[in-house]
């Protein structure tokens, strides 16, 4: 019985890990995505690379890395 609860606290604390790892990379991209609008968010590191691709067109890469390590990258491609 003590060997399937300890089983279980294990798999219940792999579980909630995963959860919160999944939450936060989640929360990364959104912050991303915000960025790419032009909105900046407190307490992430925001790095901006724009490249002209073409006549009128700009790519412009976002990558953003919060607080507990995790980053995300978006790119949006601009013509005129």
């Amino acid at each position: 019985m003590a060997m399937t609860i300890s089983t279980l606290l294990q798999y219940h604390q792999a579980l909630a890990l995963g959860f919160s790892q999944q939450w936060q990379q989640r929360q990364a991209w959104q912050v991303a995505g915000q960025a790419l609008l032009g909105r900046e968010v407190a307490g992430w590191h925001i790095e901006r690379q724009q490249q002209s691709v073409g006549i009128g067109c700009v790519l412009e890469r976002i990558t953003v890395t919060g607080s507990q390590q995790r980053s995300a990258s978006l790119a949006q491609l601009n013509c005129h």
